[in-house]
């Protein structure tokens, strides 16, 4: 049996399949279910457990990492105060290391320069647009039409998803907890780095433009502090303000907010999007959008003369079914060049009373623009909805995938309530970054303890985060586990930072993840998952998994008693694969009433096309080893041997070891 499957880069969101059922469903729910005052979840032996976390736990977490920041602040508030001197940030210190190499666009240009045209000051000392009209404050009643982002940073995802939370004073509140303005520059901003809160201490010190000692980054209209500050804690958290270039629309809002986020590709959504987006809207979800992305230079100079920006992120302030005319109101982050196309503030053919009140009460919205539904499918790429429920709990812990003493979080569901997972990679913020792959899996744990029936999972994608998008739990146990099949061949661990988001409490607690018991978990996998390419009525069952999963995994089941399942797979004809057996033509023998996953294929390069060719060829006979007729060559250089290439059970090869069918 030969197949082939072809795919283009990149792949298929993981949430895309199930958003709109998930939402539908959403929309249905009862938001005014009561939150239970006590759980009880009786064991065999008539105990009840104690697991060793819980989503309250998160939150005093959350706590004590201000009550330190705290101790921090205020023995630097002492030492400015006898010291009568400004706070400098020894840990962000104003020199070129901090700026990082620039990559900007001037005159048509693409640059890359050196910072030196760069100085650091304070507020005082620098020159604004409002000049003196406006004291320095942190916060000045704000709103989107304050952020204006810079030119020498490529940050519009940052910006964008700032002028969501503008007029989010609770968003706002729990970012920048001392809303005053500090004589002596001493600043905390609340952050979620790599899903982990953080409070960052800054000072207010900015890199300013030597000739007009104007403030090169992002700008806070009205002589406001609180843009430029976030900005430069999220440049300290990672290392420079370079590093801020060409990140996405969900880190952003995950950064600001804690909360899930996922992207929905316009095309996919064309017919529901704007459901989607006005039930976005109502719930209170953060909504950013992404312009779609052209290489062609004549295709950008269209864009750009109907005031739009290629391969930029807009936010999405309100979502309107007006008469008919469905119209969204989008924010360009710099604060101006916008849409003149329809329903632009310059357009004819705008109704008196809309115009009068859907355009002239918004004059304010510096940058903003109204959109037919139609106009933005053609011309935006995606819509990024950050789920931000304050009432919500989370679990947030860190767990090691890829070493020999990985962890899985079983969780313990009390009432039954929706859940998302969303997973980090430590240390990898973009895309340049050392990515490994990625799938995790949420289980139901059976009663001996054992991984049983898969739930949800997410893709195998090497991204630095992504969200299962809400599903339901009955209650009971699951257990989620974390795969990457890079991390295991490589033998590197991968640190990730699990978080769970739920609408009741929770308990969790880590418990070791067995080599049978990841291998249980791959099988669930491939059953829920993938599709029967053989079922013989001699019980012989070969499974393919592509979905979800760029690459193929195959794996067979020999349900019969007395004989044995020859099985040779050829994949010499992939393109960007790479083989878990360390070879792209294996030939391997089945046991009776036995399963085998047989080969893991997975993309070399995850950015770009690749291309699955197999050919299978089975054989059910008496003889328990290596058939010249399946491959003459294995068969003679591997006599008395079941596997072609061999299996070594004591190392990563435990996941095609030989286990029963039933």
């Amino acid at each position: 049996m030969d197949s082939e499957v072809v795919h283009q880069a990149p792949p298929t969101s993981p949430v895309e399949k199930t958003i709109l059922a998930s939402i539908l469903e959403m929309s249905n729910i009862n938001d005014k279910w009561e939150r239970p005052n006590r759980y009880e979840n009786v064991g065999a032996n008539g105990e009840t457990p104690q697991p060793s976390m819980c989503s309250e736990i998160t939150s005093t977490l959350k706590k004590e990492a201000q009550e330190k920041s705290d101790v921090i602040y205020n023995n630097i508030i002492a030492y400015c105060t006898s010291s009568n001197s400004p706070f400098i940030d020894d840990q962000f210190l104003h020199n070129k290391k901090s700026i990082g190499t620039l990559h900007f666009t001037k005159n048509g240009v693409k640059r890359h320069e050196e910072p030196d045209f760069l100085h650091w000051l304070r507020p005082s000392q620098m020159f604004t647009k409002d000049g003196r009209s406006f004291p320095w404050s942190v916060l000045n009643n704000p709103r989107p039409s304050d952020i204006e982002q810079g030119t020498l940073v490529g940050d519009c995802w940052l910006m964008s998803a700032m002028a969501l939370i503008a007029e989010r004073t609770d968003v706002l509140d729990e970012i920048i907890p001392r809303k005053q303005y500090s004589h002596y520059g001493v600043y905390q901003i609340k952050l979620c780095v790599e899903g982990k809160w953080k409070v960052v201490i800054v000072d207010d010190f900015f890199p300013c433009y030597n000739h007009t000692n104007s403030i090169a980054m992002a700008v806070g209209r009205r002589n406001q502090l609180w843009v430029p500050l976030i900005e430069k804690a999220m440049a300290k958290e990672l290392g420079s303000y370079s590093r801020l270039h060409g990140a996405s629309l969900t880190q952003g809002l995950s950064m600001l907010t804690g909360a899930s986020c996922l992207t929905m590709h316009v095309l996919r959504f064309r017919e529901v999007l704007m459901m989607l987006t006005l039930f976005g809207h109502k719930s209170g979800f953060l909504m950013c959008c992404h312009c779609g992305s052209f290489e062609n230079s004549v295709a950008e100079a269209e864009f750009r003369a109907m005031g739009l920006l290629t391969n930029h992120a807009y936010s999405i302030l309100d979502v309107r079914y007006e008469n008919g005319n469905r119209l969204l109101r989008i924010r360009n982050p710099w604060g101006q060049f916008v849409w003149n196309g329809k329903w632009s503030d310059g357009w004819p053919g705008w109704p008196a009373e809309m115009k009068q009140r859907l355009l002239y009460g918004r004059r304010d919205e510096t940058g903003a623009f109204w959109m037919d539904l139609d106009d933005f499918i053609h011309r935006f790429a995606s819509v990024t909805v950050c789920k931000l429920r304050m009432d919500w709990s989370e679990l947030r812990v860190t767990q090691e995938v890829g070493g020999r003493s990985d962890k899985a979080l079983q969780m313990h569901i009390f009432d039954t309530c929706e859940v998302s997972v969303t997973a980090f990679q430590k240390g990898a913020f973009n895309k340049k970054d050392n990515l490994n792959d990625l799938m995790v899996c949420v289980h139901k744990t059976t009663g001996d303890g054992r991984v049983g029936e898969l739930i949800e999972m997410s893709a195998r994608i090497a991204e630095n985060h992504f969200t299962i998008d809400e599903f339901f739990l009955a209650p009971g146990k699951y257990t989620i586990i974390c795969h990457s099949h890079r991390a295991q061949t490589t033998r590197k661990k991968v640190t990730v930072n699990m978080v769970v988001h739920t609408r009741y409490p929770i308990f969790a607690e880590h418990i070791p993840l067995t080599r049978k018991a990841a291998q249980e978990s791959l099988h669930q996998v491939i059953i829920k998952e993938g599709d029967v390419v053989q079922n013989t009525n001699n019980g012989v069952v070969i499974r393919t998994l592509t979905n979800k999963f760029r690459g193929m995994i195959i794996m067979a089941d020999n349900c019969l008693e007395n004989k044995y399942l020859h099985v040779g797979v050829d994949c010499t004809q992939s393109m960007n694969i790479q083989s878990s057996r360390g070879m792209l033509q294996i030939v391997d023998v089945v046991p009776p009433l036995s399963r085998q996953v047989l080969i893991v294929l997975s993309t070399i390069d995850d950015s770009a096309q690749y291309r699955v060719s197999n050919s299978l060829k089975t054989l059910v006979h008496h003889k328990k080893y290596l058939l010249p007729e399946m491959w003459y060559e294995a068969a003679i250089s591997a006599p008395k041997s079941q596997h072609y290439p061999p299996i070594d059970s004591s190392s990563s090869d435990v996941i095609h070891s030989i286990t029963s069918v039933f």
